[in-house]
């Protein structure tokens, strides 16, 4: 039996709704071996002064290690003289692992309270009295500076928060949703992927999609809205960086680096994405794609009123959810309808809406639906909502390296940040509308390293079944552990299941880029997977082409 991390999560996390520490155990085997003794007579009485043996280990069940844990955290507090806390306790999904949970307010306690109890479990008593001495004078003094959690409660949060979540459209949802609220004349904080913005102005670079991001929209004076991208690494690593939210907006649900941080299956990857609903206002409303059975269900799990949204107006869920006063945001025949508490008005038209190419886009569509449904949600009027969509494109300057795309000399070139395989799959759907006649489709296909094999494989057999050629580039950026070549060769076996497709290997991203505009001609269209050198490539474009979006 081994500690896989104490982890301190800053808000609220897949345990609790609060700060938490979480204390992560590989047992190694069914019934691992405790110090069942010791712990028994650590919460019953004193210890003997100084143990004559070894304390004796014996196999217990996993329950009861979890059970034994919640025993020591709450003697161990007892002892120190601090509140005991609420803990939870639960299997992971990694097998062999088990987690316990529990509240903290003060960072460096908490977490030696954690390392404690595993000792006390696992028979290490030899220095406890010790251990208890300055867990003792810990929780006499008052947490200051980085020991305090991150979170801001609801008691100094001054501003609406929308809070956006989902595998693929975060990001361009959150930059929608700012887009729409700037035109109406608010001032908005926002973070994603990209990095913390005020207003159209970056203000820190990066990926700031946990507690360190929020903090720093928080921090703004003036700022009227917070609109905050929130991904599952940041739930996972840090929990949310505030306390409640006011509207809540969950895009999909698709495998995605499954296998990190604990996260296995999509089932579990949903749990985690469904904390942004659970922490939403019970005055406030949960934006819930109908379209996906496991964010529908996310209704389940709300306080907050569900806003549904859907490409079709005829969907079963929508037509109920209308039927009874439910809000909704559908197409119909063209144009978008909102419904809300027994009434239906046209929020505009499909084709008035650029960022959707006339609903080629599907995704990029649903998640326009997304962000006005979110705007509605939060108070602002139809015709400022309309307005707002109008006005925002996949340019460069206001969604960049999401559907960018340019003509090159009758070519058409698009870049996106497509990363997963649903990510390429609408891309390469949306790419082919562009194919002229008799032409092809080029691909130039790769991701970051943290996925499994079965990823790179499937992203590769995808391209070839979609696209008529196929680059694979590898990455120079992000392999993070895998070695050059690795993700290409993965990535080549998944063309070869393919079977037909005509491909060739690039080094990098702009040189995957640069053989495929040599290559295309007119009518042809490339579509490029662009996750690390979008800061040269469409540079490039915007010199040598023309914009479509």
């Amino acid at each position: 039996m081994k500690i896989v991390e104490i982890r301190d999560l800053d808000g609220p996390n897949l345990f609790m709704l609060r700060p938490a520490i979480k204390l992560e155990i590989d047992t190694e085997e069914a019934r691992p071996l405790v110090a069942e003794a010791v712990a028994g007579d650590f919460v019953l009485g004193p210890l003997p002064d100084s143990p004559d043996s070894e304390p004796a280990m014996v196999p217990v069940s996993a329950e009861r290690v979890r059970s034994l844990l919640i025993e020591i955290i709450h003697v161990v507090h007892d002892k120190v003289g601090a509140p005991r806390p609420e803990v939870v306790s639960r299997e992971m999904e990694a097998p062999l692992h088990l987690a316990v949970a529990f509240g903290w307010t003060h960072r460096t306690l908490g977490k030696e309270v954690a390392r404690l109890s595993y000792s006390i479990l696992t028979g290490d008593i030899s220095s406890l009295d010790g251990d208890l001495a300055r867990l003792k004078e810990l929780a006499t003094a008052e947490p200051v500076g980085a020991d305090l959690p991150a979170m801001l409660p609801d008691g100094d949060r001054r501003v609406p928060v929308i809070g956006i979540t989902g595998t693929n459209g975060k990001t361009s949802t959150t930059r929608l949703i700012s887009s729409i609220l700037m035109g109406a004349g608010k001032k908005v904080g926002s973070t994603s992927s990209a990095g913390v913005f005020i207003q159209d102005e970056m203000v820190i670079e990066g990926d700031y999609t946990g507690p360190a991001g929020a903090a720093r929209v928080f921090a703004e004076p003036g700022v009227d809205v917070a609109v905050l991208e929130t991904a599952r690494g940041g739930i996972l690593m840090r929990g949310l960086g505030y306390e409640s939210n006011d509207v809540a907006v969950v895009t999909n649900v698709s495998p995605d680096h499954l296998g990190l941080h604990g996260v296995y299956s999509i089932d579990g990857l949903a749990e985690v994405k469904s904390l942004v609903v659970r922490v939403t206002r019970p005055d406030g409303f949960v934006v819930l794609n109908a379209h996906d059975p496991r964010v529908l269900a996310m209704r389940d799990v709300a306080r907050a009123r569900p806003f549904l949204i859907s490409r079709d107006a005829a969907d079963d869920e929508v037509t109920r959810h209308v039927r009874d006063g439910g809000w909704a945001l559908a197409v119909s025949h063209g144009e978008i309808h909102w419904w809300h508490d027994g009434t239906m008005e046209v929020l505009t038209a499909v084709s008035d809406v650029p960022m959707a190419f006339g609903g080629r886009a599907t995704h990029m569509l649903e998640n326009a639906l997304c962000a006005a449904a979110a705007c509605l949600a939060i108070g602002l009027p139809l015709d400022q909502v309309r307005a707002g969509l109008s006005a925002f494109r996949n340019k460069s300057d206001q969604n960049r390296g999401r559907l960018n795309v340019y003509d090159v000399d009758g070519a058409t070139i698009i870049v996106d940040f497509a990363h997963n395989e649903l990510g390429l799959k609408h891309l390469l759907d949306f790419a082919r509308t562009f194919v002229a006649p008799g032409r092809q489709l080029i691909a130039v296909v790769g991701t970051a390293g943290d996925r499994a094999d079965e990823v790179f494989m499937s992203l590769g057999k995808i391209a070839a079944e979609k696209a008529n050629r196929v680059i694979v580039k590898d990455t120079t950026k992000y392999l993070r552990g895998r070695d050059p070549g690795e993700v290409v060769a993965l990535m080549e076996r998944g063309i070869g299941d393919a079977g037909v497709t005509e491909y060739e290997t690039a080094t990098s991203e702009t040189s995957g880029f640069e053989r495929a505009r040599e290559i295309a001609g007119k009518g042809d269209v490339v579509a490029l997977m662009c996750i690390e050198d979008y800061d040269t490539i469409i540079p490039r474009l915007e010199e040598i082409g023309r914009a479509l979006s």
